[in-house]
């Protein structure tokens, strides 16, 4: 479950199963919490943001702190609770008046919500400048390749030529997009400034971080212009969201009892005259287990961001020099045999305990990460994955395509697989109102 390689002199650590990057990830995360740094990175843009930050950086619990207390979990639903709810109602709106953009919309769900957070701003339209730059920074990160593994990471010293005499490609690449992570951290800094300079800024992160280092001194100001950005550029995770959902309608699509089930479950809750919203979320424990096995059944991160060894260590007899990089499979710890039965299946059911019936499976946590690294955002998108199934669940049917003859079609799936990124690239369903009563529900809105 661990394998230890050495590429051209960089020891490299990938960890297979849970009990592996628990034991490394979390219990022993003084050890390995610090980030690397690839010249990829560097040349793309990528910059010390809240997720690159080394751990021993005079900054990393600056800026954490700042996130986690703006993001806690005790606070998400009386924050961000209504806002959620509101671009889960506009979800569903734009579905029901042009069902072919569904994947489109679903991006725009994530974003909006994250964008209006800290930024102030509401996106409302699909040529909307943030959602530009959201699709950009997917396209940057899907293309990047494997953190450390390209050719200018491997020689550096590519980046100083001229694209032409780099064979592999990634500096060509690194210069082509450079722009986009560019505009990811000042894009939504620069137009809160703006706004702030004529008056007209809504109450965000950003602009209550601007005024925390106003009131700051000189001599101890741990925010900067620049940290600010970096802490915001860690929230772009529009598409998360997004591919999230498109994974939950792909499984449900394929396994319409567990649509059924969750339907009547949203009824019985929630009734046929409004939306569900986060307050239901504890009464609707099938919705749940829905949202977690859809994070275990395909994770959007295969590998996580790579963590760094900051001394040497030995784990189960193996040594691990320091420095040594180290990637959890996420893919692999959530198709774990050992853990999970029948991985393949997407079966909601395995996490109830024994006595009700189930298997008593653990939760899913690898897509979040491990240790002093995992996502500090978990809680707010946790929250928004839930609620869009939810929303979608108790408004639309999902049910296989069918060909010129009327036959269902099955078996037929692209997928886009990629270190930072995997989702279903082609999903083909029909969407349709549950019932007369959500239909007129939807018409409504």
């Amino acid at each position: 479950d661990v394998i230890h390689l050495n590429i051209l002199g960089q020891p490299l650590v990938v960890l297979n199963s849970l009990r592996a990057a628990v034991d490394l990830l979390e219990k022993r995360g003084a050890t390995y919490s610090d980030r690397p740094k690839f010249p990829f990175f560097e040349m793309i843009g990528w910059y010390e943001d809240l997720l690159l930050v080394g751990s021993s950086d005079p900054a990393f619990p600056a800026l954490r702190g700042i996130f986690q207390n703006y993001f806690a979990k005790s606070t998400i639903q009386q924050k961000f609770g209504a806002l959620q709810a509101n671009e889960a109602r506009k979800l569903v709106k734009r579905i029901f008046g042009d069902p072919g953009k569904w994947r489109e919309y679903l991006l725009m769900y994530g974003t909006a919500i994250t964008i209006q957070i800290i930024t102030g701003h509401e996106i409302k339209s699909l040529d909307d400048v943030y959602l530009r730059v959201a699709e950009d920074v997917g396209k940057a990160m899907t293309g990047s390749g494997t953190p450390g593994a390209t050719g200018v990471d491997f020689c550096p010293w590519l980046r100083y030529l001229p694209s032409w005499c780099d064979p592999t490609g990634s500096s060509a690449f690194a210069r082509k997009w450079r722009f986009a992570i560019e505009n990811m951290y000042s894009v939504p800094y620069e137009r809160v400034a703006a706004d702030v300079e004529a008056g007209t800024a809504q109450p965000s992160f950003i602009l209550s971080a601007m005024q925390e280092m106003q009131s700051q001194g000189e001599g101890a100001r741990t925010l900067t212009p620049e940290r600010i950005k970096g802490v915001c550029a860690a929230t772009y995770a529009g598409e998360q969201t997004a591919d999230s959902i498109a994974i939950f309608i792909f499984a449900i699509v394929n396994y319409p009892e567990v649509q059924a089930r969750a339907q009547a479950e949203l009824d019985a809750v929630v009734g046929l005259d409004r939306l569900p919203d986060l307050a239901n979320r504890k009464n609707l424990p099938y919705v749940e287990r829905i949202m977690q096995e859809t994070f275990r059944f395909w994770p959007t991160s295969p590998l996580g961001a790579p963590h760094k060894s900051t001394e040497d260590d030995v784990y189960r007899g193996m040594f691990i020099p320091k420095g040594s990089l180290v990637l959890f499979n996420a893919f692999a710890i959530s198709h774990d045999e050992s853990v999970y039965a029948d991985p393949w299946r997407f079966n909601p059911d395995r996490y109830l305990p024994r006595e009700e019936g189930g298997r008593g499976e653990p939760l899913p946590t690898a897509h979040f990460g491990f240790g002093r690294r995992i996502c500090p955002g978990r809680f707010l998108g946790e929250a928004s994955v839930f609620l869009g199934i939810a929303t979608l669940l108790h408004i639309f049917r999902f049910n296989k395509a069918k060909d010129e003859n009327g036959e269902e079609i099955t078996g037929i799936r692209t997928d886009r697989t990629e270190i930072s990124r995997s989702h279903p690239e082609k999903i083909l369903c029909t969407i349709t109102p549950v019932s007369e009563e959500k239909r007129r529900l939807a018409i409504e809105l």
